[in-house]
């Protein structure tokens, strides 16, 4: 027999000893009665729970088909030695708690860090086994890297033209005038206009700021007042060169009312060098009543020298566009040349203000899903046909009444009908700007065809353009951009979702090779209402960590949000939602083929226990895991109930019954997560005590309800009730075997009791507490 040595200094002057010297008592006899010997003396309770061996040593003897576990923090468990030393004398298997995460795992560009999983196992004494947690679950994923494979194509529109609005010395100050700019502020020093110390050896424009108060890039503005608004929802651009007397410099770019100085906006800040450069950002405003712009120049000392100012509209220079009029923005109120047939659909002219940024778009209604785009065509046909060879750009603005249907671009002889250059477009209800290169290849081609006949909806269409592509300008220009995006097709992200899937488990399963043999595959798949969580909308509830479950916005359906929730950095990723129900069959029949021959594949879910509607689910789903995967046989060897129960809301009948329902799936059963919370840091002794008999009680129904060859064991969710360990999971609830101080509690005789099926405590004598204080 082993013991822990544990010393109870209060406790060494009580046990019924006359002092602490080595007097032993002197014991009346009572009548009728004989000597009462030492064996006979009764022991405390926590003489006992001191008594009892390690856990593991139990569980070796009584059930050797339970294996005994523990979840724990590798950082405790790798930089804790006492800590460390309970763990390994007490369980025969461990779950890290994050450290086998995807969220931890897997960096931004998909690479697997390994470098705490390396040192763990490294740390783990080799009769120790490891229990894999987990592969794919909805939360702690790495929602940044699953998302940039996900976002969609990203289109930057830079080195355009503008429709320059600024001229004379407003541009270029050659005359000597600020041409009406003016600059105010707390910060700045003075403007002038400086002769021959423009780029090209002409005039620019000074601004100093106070370099010894430099603050807020406010706190210095310099700006242009227009006599007229500038046009809301149009792109502007602002264009110049500067430098700085200061490596470090920077300004600031804004747009206001001049009057009341709100509606401001823009606020792009540019890094300003020593040496000349152009600067260039492009922004769109929503406000009616724009019309001044600014250049801030308080934020680093300096002085900033600029010249050649150019804004405003943006000109698309990308390609020569031969649509002109209704035939690209409809704003006449007519469809132009344009023709539709096919599918018994209509076009039609937008009511006023529908169109994109402007007042009149082309609407297109297909009524019926169609076999192809080309069940129903918009089309242009032009009086000479395209030349062969040349790249042709096709450019528009589109929406759709249904998010996922789309258009299709298509060129045709209007002839022989023959066609080429088919690309297709996904669209959502916002509208999206639609851009492809075409390169014409075959002779008498002079028909171009907005193909909508595969999807029943209705389609918005405006700002058509299409034309040779111009010959991009080489130029040294540091800029902020306009960026657009084109979605990603369902298909597209499916794809590039399961090559990601693939590669996490492949890398994880292969780097720690034969040393883990059981795998939780999929972690909670089932929503609280018993639904396929991330699948047919089923967002509804919260997971076991309390975190809340949002349906996806539309940004972040396609990427382009890092939040899935309205929890910051949550971690959220429902792969269900993009790859549907086969994101479970293809995560275990990955696991399947990486993981070392012999691994034992699991489900894990909690609240099994309290919800047997739930638990139903949880079934059916391992049902179709069984029947769907590609192996053509059952790949799903276990099932994890994770157990987190509370002392006072737990009954025997409940765990009964979830044991008994899952031992008549056949699968392997593991508990995996067990804890016991008292809902207190400070509890009673009858706390601790019920909390003793709901772990043995746990244990002794495992052992009932659950065959010897379908068991697997029980794992103990964290070791103690230290703080250290409880920052974010069950904090003050005393769930644990341990006190804060790693010191045995009540539990740990349940449990030892729960394994053994009996009081072990009955057959220590009261000699056994000398060996207390050895």
């Amino acid at each position: 027999m082993k013991f822990n040595k544990i010393i109870f200094p209060a406790l060494a002057c009580t046990l019924m000893l006359g002092s602490c010297d080595d007097n032993k008592m002197e014991w009346g006899t009572p009548d009728g009665h004989g000597e009462i010997s030492e064996s006979e003396m009764p022991l405390a309770l926590k003489e006992k729970i001191a008594n009892y061996d390690y856990i593991k040593a139990y569980a070796t003897q009584y059930t050797p088909n339970l294996i005994v576990g523990l979840g724990l923090g590798t950082d405790e468990y790798i930089g804790n030695a006492d800590y460390k030393a309970i763990a390994d004398a007490n369980f025969q298997m461990f779950t890290t708690g994050n450290a086998m995460k995807h969220q931890t795992v897997v960096q931004s560009d998909g690479t697997l860090k390994l470098t705490t999983v390396d040192a763990f196992l490294e740390a783990v004494p080799t009769d120790i086994q490891i229990y894999g947690h987990n592969f794919i679950w909805h939360t702690q994923q790495n929602q940044n890297y699953l998302k940039s494979l996900i976002a969609p194509q990203m289109n930057i529109e830079s080195d355009s033209n503008i429709a320059n609005i600024l001229t004379g010395d407003a541009s270029n100050f050659n005359s000597g005038t600020s041409g009406g700019w003016s600059s105010w502020g707390n910060n700045k020093e003075e403007q002038t206009i400086e002769n021959g110390i423009g780029e090209d050896g002409t005039a620019c424009m000074a601004l100093k700021n106070k370099g010894d108060n430099a603050g807020a890039a406010y706190t210095a503005q310099c700006g242009y007042t227009f006599d007229t608004y500038l046009q809301a929802n149009k792109e502007y651009i602002i264009k110049f060169k500067a430098k700085s007397s200061s490596n470090a410099g920077k300004l600031q770019f804004q747009y206001q009312n001049g009057t009341t100085y709100e509606s401001q906006g823009g606020y792009n800040t540019f890094d300003i060098g020593s040496t000349w450069n152009t600067y260039e950002y492009e922004f769109t405003t929503t406000y009616e009543d724009v019309n001044r712009i600014i250049l801030n120049f308080g934020e680093v000392g300096g002085t900033y020298y600029i010249d050649d100012i150019e804004f405003g509209l943006k000109i698309d220079d990308t390609m020569t566009n031969i649509l002109a009029g209704d035939n690209s923005d409809f704003e006449g109120g007519t469809k132009g040349s344009w023709g539709s047939w096919g599918n018994s659909s209509s076009t039609n002219v937008s009511a006023k203000e529908e169109g994109y940024k402007s007042d009149y778009c082309v609407v297109l209604v297909n009524h019926s899903d169609g076999d192809d785009y080309y069940a129903a065509q918009f089309a242009y046909t032009f009086n000479e046909p395209l030349a062969v060879g040349e790249t042709y750009i096709i450019q528009f603005y589109a929406k759709s009444t249904i998010n996922g249907s789309g258009v299709q671009f298509a060129s045709q002889s209007s002839n022989d009908y023959s066609g080429e250059g088919y690309h297709a477009f996904t669209l959502s209800t916002d509208w999206t700007l639609c851009e492809y290169e075409y390169t014409c290849t075959k002779e008498n081609i002079n028909r171009i065809l907005i193909n909508f006949g595969k999807n029943a909806a209705t389609f918005h269409v405006d700002n058509i353009k299409f034309g040779l592509k111009k010959e991009p300008q080489t130029k040294a220009v540091t800029r902020s951009t306009t960026i657009t995006y084109i979605p990603k097709t369902a298909q597209e992200k499916k794809t590039v979702l399961l090559n990601a899937m693939e590669s996490w488990i492949k890398g994880m399963a292969e780097h720690v090779g034969d040393r883990i043999k059981d795998w939780d595959v999929i972690n909670e798949p089932i929503t609280d209402n018993c639904q396929w969580r991330g699948i047919d909308g089923a967002f509804g509830g919260t997971d076991s960590e309390g975190k809340a479950d949002m349906a996806p916005t539309e940004d972040a359906v396609n990427g382009l949000n890092l939040n899935w929730s309205n929890e910051t950095g949550n971690g959220h990723f429902y792969w269900g939602y993009y790859l549907g129900k086969e994101y479970a069959t293809k995560a275990f029949e990955y696991a399947r083929q990486y993981c070392a021959q012999g691994s034992r594949l699991f489900v894990n879910e909690y609240n099994l226990e309290t919800n047997p509607n739930k638990l139903a689910a949880l079934i059916e789903f391992v049902k179709y895991i069984d029947q769907n995967n590609s192996t053509g046989a059952a790949i799903v060897d276990g099932i994890g109930t994770q157990m987190h129960v509370t002392a006072s809301g737990i009954t025997k009948e409940q765990i009964d019954a979830m044991f008994k329902t899952l031992a008549a799936t056949g699968k392997i059963i593991r508990v995996t997560e067990l804890d016991v919370a008292l809902g207190t840091a400070t509890p009673s002794a009858e706390q601790l005590a019920a909390q003793s008999d709901v772990y043995q009680m746990i244990f002794e129904s495992y052992k009932e309800n659950i065959p010897e060859t379908q068991q697997s064991g029980i794992t103990i969710w964290t070791l103690s009730d230290n703080p250290d360990e409880h920052q974010y999971w069950l904090k003050d609830q005393s769930p644990n075997l341990f006190d804060a101080n790693y010191a045995r509690k009540h539990a740990y005789k349940g449990v030892c009791d729960g394994i053994a099926g009996k009081d072990i405590s009955e057959g220590f004598t009261g000699t056994d507490w000398e060996k207390v204080y050895e």
